[in-house]
């Protein structure tokens, strides 16, 4: 990789980022299709995430993705932002448009685009269950009722967040039916056996969700949890829930779309989806 005073620099800002994939991905996709860019992997501690994207401007950063936990906080040091990362509160990608900064978000399409190549036969109409209110979450659950999902259930511990994701849900989307339910083994295991799809935002194991699936006499095969952690290779809850008889995987493959599209926005060149692929080690296309 040639580096010189022409060279288009991108960063991921978050904390920790030093287990990226993302790194590797986009420095592959550079090289494939010829662009003098690069990309970095910038610790920011918190609280100075402000400090980071003043350094974008300074510096004429071409552009950067933004992971936990700085999703929600980056957005009020940007110029602009998409209509659907507005909604959710949550920006994983900055493009630099001649000194403006404009944020969006690829998580959700970025998820979207890797269910439907992990299940296929995923329809509209279905029940979605999302464990977890984060920015991810949110932006994945927003994805899936503008894509046509049946129902949508929220269980998170926060009750206010739970409340105020589900009704953001029905009020700016086509979905008309989103619900809360907390996160404690009973209501999970209510509401588990009728959910075609789990998505699970959360970044630990909760014994809660282990309970709940514990109670259960079994799922069906066509039920699928994705686990938008994706290390380790399988989490606990993906362990449990195929012992009870689902589908599981991680979301890898999630990283790699969202990463796609993220590409996308920075070069507005088609990206090479199986080098970014390999790059990650992912299976999925």
């Amino acid at each position: 990789m040639l580096i010189d005073a022409r060279t288009k620099l991108y960063l991921l800002l978050g904390n920790p980022v030093a287990h990226s994939l993302s790194p590797p991905m986009h420095n592959a996709a550079f090289a494939s299709l010829g662009l003098n860019c690069a990309y970095l992997a910038c610790p920011v501690d918190r609280g100075q995430i402000g400090t980071a994207v003043y350094g974008i401007r300074a510096l004429a950063v071409a552009g950067a993705n933004v992971t936990a936990p700085f999703k929600e906080e980056v957005i009020a040091c940007l110029d602009s932002v998409s209509e659907q990362a507005a909604l959710v509160r949550s920006v994983n990608t900055i493009v630099n448009r001649s000194g403006r900064l404009h944020g969006a978000t690829t998580d959700g399409e970025g998820f979207y685009l890797f269910l439907r190549r992990v299940d296929p036969a995923y329809t509209t109409g279905q029940t979605v269950l999302v464990v977890g209110a984060g920015g991810a979450a949110r932006a994945v659950a927003y994805t899936l009722a503008e894509k046509g999902a049946g129902e949508i259930i929220i269980a998170n511990r926060s009750q206010p967040q739970g409340r105020a994701l589900a009704n953001l849900l029905t009020e700016q989307t086509p979905l008309r039916k989103s619900s809360y339910t907390a996160l404690d083994g009973r209501n999970l295991a209510a509401v588990l056996p009728r959910c075609r799809l789990v998505v699970y935002s959360l970044p630990v194991d909760v014994p809660e969700f282990n309970e709940a699936l514990a109670g259960l006499d079994g799922l069906e095969k066509n039920q699928i949890l994705i686990d938008l952690r994706y290390k380790p290779e399988q989490t606990g809850v993906m362990k449990t829930f195929e012992q009870k008889g689902g589908h599981a995987c991680n979301g890898l493959g999630m990283l790699v779309w969202q990463a796609v599209k993220s590409f996308q926005l920075f070069t507005g060149e088609e990206a090479p989806v199986e080098v970014m692929q390999k790059a990650a080690g992912s299976g999925y296309l």
